[in-house]
């Protein structure tokens, strides 16, 4: 009875060791809120500008992946304001497959925004130079944690 309570305790804390999060850094001057969602939506949470979102990733259910949405108004939602949406999808072979996203509008008109691991793991970056861009997927083999940077400073060329 012991051995099979101890062989569980390893395998949660190896799952736990080598989980990879999903995070949302507000660089902007202002207040976001930001829900999580895969088959049910999670509450909606103020991130006040210089604040993280973190959220363990979640492996796909039943083909459906995840979908972090930002907003720009706490009722956003519910009232056809633009969501920006950065989905994940993490296979369970280990292959993550990313996009950054726009619906209803665009509400970061003017302003940096990247995907990019923070933890210098060659995943593929996906970048806005202040408008959106065509729908595009990347994927990495493996595990890795991503981070959306909104309003990024652009880089100042010497």
């Amino acid at each position: 009875m012991h051995l099979s309570t101890l062989i569980g305790t390893f395998a949660m804390a190896a799952n736990t060791a080598f989980a990879s999060y999903s995070i949302v850094h507000n660089n902007c001057n202002y207040t976001v809120w930001v829900t999580s969602v895969q088959t049910n939506r999670t509450p909606i949470q103020k991130i006040l500008s210089g604040g993280q979102y973190i959220e363990p990733q979640n492996v796909a259910q039943n083909g459906v992946g995840t979908s972090v949405q930002v907003l720009k108004s706490e009722d956003g939602l519910y009232t056809g304001k633009p969501i920006l949406t950065m989905a994940y999808s993490l296979i369970p072979n280990d292959t993550l497959y990313y996009s950054l996203s726009s619906a209803n509008g665009f509400g970061f008109k003017g302003e940096k925004l990247r995907v990019h691991n923070t933890a210098g793991i060659a995943v593929e970056e996906i970048v806005w130079l202040g408008e959106p861009k065509p729908d595009y997927t990347a994927a990495y083999k493996g595990n890795a944690d991503l981070t959306l940077e909104l309003c990024e400073k652009f880089l100042e060329k010497a």
